[in-house]
């Protein structure tokens, strides 16, 4: 747009200004009036006040008058939209013939306002006339800064300003309704699929529409938000924050934070990259922190912090660190990685030019975030569509696996069944086998009953030579003429007890029935043992008492003992 400063002559210490046919002029060579409590009536006509080309000084005072003498030769009145060039508290004052009156009209960031500016207006230059306009200047939201500054006033045809106005909020609206229509097709598709990927994504689109929204300023025409905040840097440059400002904090967080969980979720981080996926939590964390931080202290009113350049070295560090994951990702050969670096090709370039454009001039572009947002829309809509074909070979390749571990199951089944058969038929041996051993078991007690019956018949016999040995020793004490007859009765018991020696040897082969080889063994591994320390052991191994042993040996039980003790020894047991 073609700007215009057209000064003609001087009116009361002021430049005259002739209207052209340019659609904007801009007036930056203006004198000014330090503001004492004056009303506008007497600026507009006392005559002695002095105003001074000087610029404005918020140390000096808190308001300031600008006098503007425009003059329009033209055969009707030029509607045209007062802006000044600096986010200030304005109030523009025009004569009214009608209510032969000064109107003034108050605009500014502390004023509710129908444009998306609030510090823009509406005046009207009256036809072929020289229009008188007084401007009032607010100075006290910057009184703290020792700092001078002159504000541009800038006039635009309001036919060229709304043309421009219906261009700029046709074009947002697109890009607001492409955002709504993706936003609910992929909330769609998550609800769907269930895969986190979209619902980040749904919250990228979401954190863009607000941040389309707040870029644009459309929030002050609905809302008359008046909380704002305002710094003053060297030079006389401004920089405040509003509402339309805190909002777009919050829509740059959630697009970048939610950017990387998307990319957590799409290159499956946490289980493909733990250590990078850590990496991306203090990213987003700290970003979170670096943004509410400095927004919440400043519109508290204790100080303003300036993180605009910071939050955009860290956007660069944050997007540069999700694209070498995805370089990390796609050497690794994760599949997703590469249609994820090429989703991010384009946004990436107008994201990286946005951040260093805001670096350079603290602002950004007219048309950079937006092309970075529709950008956005279109290559990630594409990556997500190359997701939904991977899931689907994914799906096959499980359905193939199904199928196997289907066919490897009923194999499995079938093994199954056979060890089952071959388990049962291992019972019923091991029934079989239980009761032979049951058998064989009471055959053993038989023949062990058997050898203790053998045991106690021997032990009767011995028990008789013992009463044989007593009558004989009575008949020497009782009877020693009767001797020789005695004797003979004697004998003949003694010779009915011959027959003990035989006694042993069936009970030895009871023994060996009940034990085979008991005897060849014990002889092979100790064959140094006598027929009596045979014997004894073998008594020993059935477990008769010390009683017993000496009852069928016809030995005292202490001989029984030291007999035993001697065996162990004998035989190297302790």
């Amino acid at each position: 747009m073609l700007l215009l400063l057209a000064p003609v002559h001087h009116s009361n210490a002021q430049s005259r200004l002739t209207l052209s046919n340019a659609d904007t002029f801009k007036i930056a060579n203006y004198k000014a009036l330090p503001d004492k409590g004056y009303t506008i009536e007497r600026v507009a006509n006392d005559t002695s006040l002095h105003f001074s080309a000087d610029s404005l000084r918020p140390q000096q005072s808190e308001y300031y008058w600008i006098k503007l003498v425009i003059n329009n030769p033209y055969p009707n009145d030029e509607p045209y939209i007062f802006q000044p060039f600096k986010a200030l508290n304005y109030t523009l004052y025009q004569y009214s013939p009608k209510h032969n009156r000064w109107e003034g009209t108050a605009a500014g960031l502390g004023a509710p306002s129908a444009f998306r500016k609030p510090w823009q207006m509406e005046a009207s230059l009256s036809k072929q006339a020289e229009n008188v306009l007084y401007v009032k200047i607010s100075l006290r939201d910057i009184k703290q800064y020792n700092v001078a500054l002159k504000p541009a006033l800038i006039f635009t045809k309001r036919v060229a300003f709304y043309a421009e106005e219906r261009f700029t909020s046709l074009f947002n609206l697109v890009c607001c309704i492409v955002l709504i229509s993706f936003s609910v097709y992929n909330l769609y598709i998550y609800f769907q699929l269930k895969d986190k990927a979209y619902l980040y994504y749904v919250l990228v689109q979401i954190g863009a529409l607000l941040y389309l929204v707040s870029v644009g300023q459309f929030l002050n025409p609905v809302f008359q938000a008046s909380f704002y905040n305002i710094k003053a840097w060297p030079g006389g440059k401004l920089q405040y924050i509003n509402l339309d400002g805190l909002v777009m904090h919050v829509g740059v967080t959630i697009i970048f934070c939610s950017f990387i969980e998307f990319t957590r979720s799409y290159l499956n981080t946490k289980q493909a990259l733990p250590g990078y996926d850590k990496v991306l939590k203090i990213f987003s964390l700290g970003y979170i922190l670096l943004e509410a931080v400095p927004v919440i202290i400043t519109l508290s009113g204790w100080v303003y912090i300036n993180n605009i350049p910071a939050s955009n070295v860290y956007i660069l560090l944050m997007v540069s660190t999700c694209i070498g994951i995805g370089i990390v990702a796609h050497r690794r050969g994760y599949k997703a990685a590469k249609y994820f670096l090429a989703a991010n090709l384009l946004p990436l370039v107008f994201t990286v030019c946005t951040s260093v454009y805001i670096l350079l001039y603290t602002f950004a572009g007219s048309l950079l975030p937006q092309m970075a947002i529709l950008s956005q829309i279109l290559t990630f809509a594409v990556a997500l569509v190359a997701r939904i074909k991977l899931v689907n070979e994914e799906l096959k390749e499980k359905e193939i696996h199904a199928i196997q571990l289907a066919n490897d199951i009923e194999l499995t089944e079938i093994k199954g069944r056979l060890i089952e058969e071959e388990n049962k038929n291992i019972t019923l041996t091991m029934q079989l086998e239980k009761e032979k051993n049951e058998q064989l078991q009471q055959k053993l007690e038989a023949n062990q009953r058997e050898l203790v019956g053998n045991s106690l018949y021997i032990h009767q016999k011995n028990k008789l030579l013992a009463e044989l040995r007593n009558q004989m020793q009575d008949i020497d004490t009782l009877l020693p003429d009767a001797k020789p007859e005695t004797i003979r009765n004697i004998q003949s018991s003694l010779k009915e007890g011959q027959h003990l020696g035989e006694e042993w040897d069936k009970f030895k082969l009871h023994f060996e029935q009940v034990h085979p080889s008991f005897f060849n063994e014990l002889q092979a591994s100790h064959p140094n043992l006598t027929k009596y320390e045979l014997r004894l052991y073998a008594y020993f191994h059935i477990n008769l008492s010390t009683k017993e042993i000496a009852a069928l040996l016809n030995i005292a039980p202490a001989s029984v003992r030291q007999a035993k003790a001697r065996l162990n020894k004998k035989m190297g047991k302790s």
